[in-house]
């Protein structure tokens, strides 16, 4: 085999496909799901800025302003503490904010 062919052959390879929540099968890169809880997900844009698209997300999802988000298991309790943007392969989560009194 000559380097065309070993070329061609390197070109035809298939973009790696990984599986989302649920277990579909979906393209890296371009979005991902967001659990919002109560069994319903929202897509998001990879790259997109982390703080104002949860915020987005939450308001849609009608948290009132009262949530808690999960970045792969971890809570962010503080906005300050978030990724600048949202990340390929992240998890993200949504729950309610249990206020007491």
């Amino acid at each position: 085999m000559d380097e065309n062919e070993e070329m061609v052959e390197e070109e035809e390879e298939e973009e790696e496909v990984r599986p989302a929540w649920g277990g579909v099968e979906r393209p890296a890169g371009g979005s991902l799901f967001v659990d919002t809880g109560r069994g319903h997900t929202a897509e998001v844009q990879v790259g997109a800025p982390f703080k104002e698209t949860i915020e987005s997300v939450a308001d849609e999802a009608h948290y009132g302003g009262y949530f808690r988000v999960f970045l792969n298991g971890n809570e962010v309790i503080n906005p300050e503490d978030a990724p600048e943007s949202i990340e390929a392969g992240q998890r993200i989560v949504i729950t309610a904010y249990d206020k007491v009194g």
